[in-house]
């Protein structure tokens, strides 16, 4: 056994650092096991901006808004991207400052359960196979791993047939024209396939809504195009298949450039990320389901931890295009962070409880660190209460 923590988080993304933090500030003892080398997923490990949904909310939404801004490190697209290496250091600073003990290149494995109750995780690293106990156990993996090895239920895909959204492999660019317009998304795709047959195009890259993102730093910027379909995010095969394809196409994109390198500079690629960006796996079952009925009406929860305000963004599963609608905004409830059938574990981020189209809205990163802090503060109240998550939420709701 490597230790006990009173909070155990598991994944150090968006939702993952909002948890660790948080329970931290709250004071618990909290451990954050983290399988990349660095902390921040999808923000560094992904290389994905703008940080959609940041300037709805307050608390670390905020703090790291204005601390990016503090280094130069925020604007970019629509006022709301920020440098990917500013982010990864400021966050070292956060967990250091907090004495939040942290584990990289681990990865969470399998639940230590008694019963219905979730007592830890194994851990498998450098070190070989560990255990961690904990008392409440937060799954931040995106995916689900943990709640799912538990035994809670869980969904994947759209309610008709299971089919989920593809995934991007997100790439820095470098050598934009200095007088490229911040805030052009696509005016280039719009030369490009006047230069080509886009059914040519769709081919190789099978997306026709693509992004250029501008960053901070003059002449960088982040490209989101392309696009690989039916391979999912639980299946190490056809994960690493993905990522073959998704540098695949990125090749496939730094040749278009070429074609349209009067609009666009002499631009070169800068950077890969380390990981693809995966939209949708599963979606573990909680107390609560957001429905697609909840997010058409805006609705209102008497135990919201988070308000969201982005659109339901739908990247088409089996067609090039993108599906988007907008709602009055909807609340997530403590309720699907909580899932069914395990005791002592909480969700936070992508795979809390919700319908497809729900999850479509929730999935971006403003509210992933949303939920996850207040999973950790929820975590945190619980311990000090000497009451299980599931009851303490109960009385909590009741109030």
């Amino acid at each position: 056994m490597r230790n006990r923590a009173e909070v155990l988080v598991v994944g150090g993304g968006p939702a993952g650092f909002g948890a660790a933090v948080s329970a931290a500030r709250a004071g618990a003892k909290v451990t954050l096991v983290e399988q990349g080398g660095m902390l921040g997923g999808m923000w560094t490990l992904g290389l994905l901006s703008p940080f959609f949904d940041n300037q709805h909310h307050e608390g670390l939404n905020r703090e790291l808004r204005e601390k990016l801004m503090a280094h130069n490190a925020w604007g970019g697209l629509w006022n709301m991207s920020f440098d990917s290496c500013e982010m990864a250091l400021l966050l070292d600073e956060y967990v250091s400052e907090l004495g939040i003990d942290v584990l990289l290149y681990t990865m969470g494995c399998d639940p230590i359960l008694e019963g219905d109750e979730l007592k830890g995780i194994f851990i498998r690293n450098k070190s070989g196979e560990q255990a961690i106990l904990a008392d409440i156990v937060i799954d931040c993996t995106g995916d689900g791993d943990i709640a799912a090895r538990s035994g809670a239920p869980f969904r994947i895909g759209r309610e008709s047939d299971g089919v989920f959204q593809p995934m991007t492999m997100m790439f820095k660019i470098g050598g934009l024209r200095p007088d490229y317009s911040r805030d052009d998304l696509r005016s280039w795709y719009n030369v490009l396939i006047q230069r080509m047959p886009e059914s040519e195009l769709l081919s190789e890259i099978p997306y026709d809504n693509p992004a250029l993102i501008t960053l901070p730093r003059r002449g960088e910027a982040l490209i989101q195009w392309t696009h690989v379909k039916r391979c999912l995010g639980t299946d190490a095969e056809q994960l690493t298949k993905a990522t073959f394809e998704g540098r695949r196409q990125v090749r496939r994109a730094l040749e278009c450039f070429k074609l349209v390198r009067d609009k666009l500079g002499d631009v070169y690629l800068l950077d890969l990320p380390a990981v693809i960006g995966v939209r949708e796996t599963r979606r573990i079952m909680g107390e609560y389901v957001i429905s697609e009925e909840d997010v058409k009406s805006g609705a209102s929860q008497p135990d919201a931890v988070c308000r969201v305000h982005f659109g339901v963004d739908i990247h088409e599963p089996e067609q090039t295009k993108q599906t988007c609608w907008k709602h009055p905004g909807f609340d997530i409830p403590l309720r699907s962070l909580i899932p069914l059938k395990v005791e002592n574990l909480l969700t936070a981020g992508r795979c809390i409880s919700g319908c497809f189209a729900a999850h479509a809205a929730y999935r971006v990163t403003g509210d992933c660190l949303k939920t996850g802090e207040a999973a950790g503060a929820a975590a945190a109240e619980a311990i000090r209460s000497g009451r299980n998550i599931r009851s303490w939420a109960a009385e909590h709701l009741s109030r």
